[in-house]
C-alpha cells in the first residue's frame, strides 16, 4: 500500500468523519441507500462525484465481465474525483 493510502482504521478522522466514511462505504456497496449532507456548493460537488466514482469502480469489480482495462479505467476515474475532492476539501478520500 502506498505511503499516502492508509487503512481507514489508520485515518485521523473526527468520530463524524468515520461515520460518514462508513456510511459512505455502506453505500458504496448498497448496503445503504440514502446520505444526507450538508455543506457548501462546491464541497458537495466533489463529495458526489468522489462517491459515484467510488461506486462505479466497485460496481466495475463485481462485474463478470470486466477486463482489466475497464477496471483500470474506472480506478482512474475514481482517483481523479478523489483528487478533486482533495483539492477542494482539504481532505483525503478515505475510500
Amino acid at each position: 500500500m502506498a505511503d499516502d493510502k492508509k487503512p481507514l482504521s489508520e485515518l485521523k478522522l473526527s468520530t463524524v468523519g468515520k461515520v460518514f466514511a462508513l456510511a459512505a462505504g455502506a453505500w458504496l456497496v448498497g448496503k445503504a441507500s440514502h446520505i444526507k449532507v450538508r455543506g457548501d456548493a462546491d464541497g458537495i460537488e466533489a463529495l458526489k462525484r468522489a462517491l459515484m466514482s467510488s461506486r462505479r469502480f466497485q460496481d466495475e469489480l463485481r462485474k463478470k465481465n470486466a477486463t482489466a482495462q475497464s477496471v483500470i479505467q474506472k480506478l482512474g476515474l475514481k482517483n481523479a474525483s478523489a483528487a478533486q475532492f482533495k483539492s477542494i476539501t482539504g481532505v483525503d478520500w478515505p475510500l
